[in-house]
């Protein structure tokens, strides 16, 4: 019997660069930027560092260009230029051999403190407080604050009238923003890492089947977080319930908390998810449209799913009994 071995596809300078070019688009189209990083770092992997690294450079010239001459706003270069750090650190920690979920959380925290302390140093060059700091911020984007507005006024949404209430106080919004940015930036860190890291790993199995190699996509769906950290969840709950006691700062820190240990619960849930799905027998498309209407709709069921899975393991109870 004759086993045929899989072979590396065709490694020609046009799919290179239409790699390079799908992380432009990803990019722009805004709901799929989160996955702009995967054609960066496929390229790294099937082409090699320097060629994915000019590849990466071209796309951040190509994102500079529509952001100074096209929107007239640097966020999409800045942006871009994320994606590329992202891409090229997901290569690495493939190529180095490092376990995908030990790669994963040293760079993304290494990336949130590198982030912050730049804010940070840069916030006190101004000689203003945070909060000033982003009043200022948003009065210099008083223009597309109000084409925002106009938008907003011919929605029908049930929270457009408070919307437009915060729209029209930025001292309220730059409130907001301290409150929520910590979180939410963390929690988009996280989940871009992960999901682009799951898609490099699915794809490299699938591409270069031929090769050895110690991990797989699986690993990152058999995450599980270590109990000790249900005590700071815990602790992260008191402060949300009962820390308006001690101030509002308290109360806040202990949403951050939740938000932030949750979505590493979710990565857990979302595994025991999959496995679920897989003992139903659900695949194909049928399964995509599942998971995308479960991630967008019922992300915090399986971020419950995945917290309960440290005392229930859910996963014992998928397995098929053979029926004599």
């Amino acid at each position: 019997m004759n086993t045929q071995v899989l072979q590396p596809p065709q490694l020609s300078n046009g799919r290179l660069l239409l790699l390079g070019v799908s992380s432009v688009i990803l990019c722009i189209s805004f709901i799929m930027s989160v996955f702009a990083p995967f054609p960066l770092a496929l390229a790294v992997i099937l082409y090699g560092r320097t060629k994915g690294f000019l590849v990466g450079l071209m796309g951040l010239v190509a994102s500079f260009a529509f952001a100074a001459f096209l929107y007239r706003d640097l966020t999409l270069f800045g942006f871009y230029f994320c994606v590329l750090l992202f891409g090229l650190s997901i290569a690495e920690i493939v190529l180095r051999g490092v376990h995908p979920i030990k790669g994963l959380v040293i760079f993304g925290l290494g990336f949130i403190a590198l982030v912050s302390v730049a804010l940070t140093l840069t916030i006190r060059s101004t000689n203003l407080s945070t909060e000033q700091f982003i009043v200022q911020q948003i009065e210099k984007s008083s223009d597309k604050i109000a084409e925002q507005k106009k938008i907003i006024e011919q929605s029908e949404e049930k929270d457009s009238v408070n919307v437009l209430q915060l729209l029209d106080r930025p001292d309220l919004l730059a409130k907001e923003v301290m409150q929520s940015f910590p979180s939410y930036f963390f929690i988009g860190v996280f989940i871009m890492l992960w999901f682009n890291m799951f898609l490099v790993l699915k794809s490299r199995r699938l591409l270069l089947s031929a090769n050895d190699y110690p991990f797989s996509e699986r690993v990152l769906l058999n995450f599980k977080v270590p109990f000790a950290f249900v005590l700071i969840l815990v602790a992260g709950l008191v402060l949300a319930v009962w820390g308006q006691d001690f101030g509002a700062s308290f109360e806040n820190w202990g949403l951050t908390i939740i938000k932030c240990l949750g979505i590493f619960y979710f990565f857990q849930g979302f595994g025991v998810f999959s496995d679920l799905l897989s003992f139903l027998g659900i695949m194909g498309f049928f399964r995509t449209l599942i998971v995308m209407v479960v991630i967008f709709l019922a992300n915090y069921l399986i971020a419950a799913a995945g917290l309960f899975d440290n005392w229930f393991d859910f996963r014992k109870y998928f397995v098929k009994k053979n029926i004599e």
